[in-house]
């Protein structure tokens, strides 16, 4: 899946107002981009569904008919969209809404644990011991936080995600029972297990206060609460994993 940004948005098309936006298979849009089509009042075409043909390279268009000229009436003055809310930020195509709302709020929130993710994976396995595979889940979960991010904006439903490999329920099983599973117990938070259990311990509290702030106001999709309570456990399961790495076990045999 590709994301695009306001720049690659920028590139593909002039943006006037008005317009539509064409998404190839395989694309989606940033939150970002969304805004930024949704405020030159740009319609978004999903792949398949581009009908509309460029005019020949050799075939010039039409010029139409001078108009009569009549006398217009004067028209009244627009209200800008946002009148209403000084602070005013788009919420859909089609709603301007002011930044304290609960929805704006929380794609404030599922910003910064998004950035957060990024500052993890730049300092996690700094001396590059540890498996490839323990990088790859942390990119699997900015991959998840961006799926979750999008559906909220676009209300389209949630793509099946994974960690490593592993599908939700697997996740689940690991969580729950890490001994039966990869050899070893629960774990307490602690300076003994290390820099990189610590930084994605501190991640994965970062996650459970967004799961926290979309109980608090009282958000109704509740996949997307249920794929932040998910993403918990997928951390603490790449918790365990660096922990099993770090003791010298080869974490591609453990029993998953």
């Amino acid at each position: 899946m590709i994301f695009l940004t306001e720049e690659d948005v920028r590139q593909r098309c002039e943006l006037g107002q008005g317009g539509e936006f064409c998404l190839q298979a395989g694309e989606r849009l940033t939150p970002a981009a969304t805004e930024l089509l949704r405020s030159r009042n740009c319609r978004v075409i999903l792949p398949g569904q581009c009908t509309v043909e460029a005019p020949a390279a050799d075939k010039a268009p039409e010029k139409p008919e001078p108009a009569p000229a009549v006398e217009a009436a004067p028209a009244a003055p627009a209200a800008p969209a946002d009148s209403s809310f000084p602070d005013g930020t788009y919420l859909d195509a089609d709603t301007v809404v002011s930044k304290s709302h609960p929805r704006i709020f929380l794609r404030g929130k599922l910003d910064t644990l998004i950035s957060s993710t990024v500052l993890v994976q730049t300092g996690f396995d700094g001396n590059n011991k540890l498996p490839a595979v323990l990088k790859n889940g942390l990119a699997d979960v900015n991959v998840w936080l961006w799926q979750i991010l999008q559906a909220e904006v676009s209300g389209e439903a949630l793509p099946e995600q994974a960690l490593c490999g592993m599908n939700a329920e697997a996740l689940r099983l690991v969580s729950h029972d890490p001994m039966t599973y990869l050899g070893q117990g629960h774990l307490v938070p602690d300076v003994a297990l290390g820099p990189n259990v610590a930084l994605l311990n501190w991640l994965r509290a970062q996650v459970r206060e967004v799961e926290v702030a979309y109980v608090q106001v009282g958000m109704d999709r509740e996949d997307l609460l249920t794929s932040l309570n998910r993403l918990s456990s997928a951390i603490y399961v790449l918790m365990l994993l660096t922990v099993v790495a770090e003791s010298g076990r080869d974490i591609t045999k453990v029993g998953l």
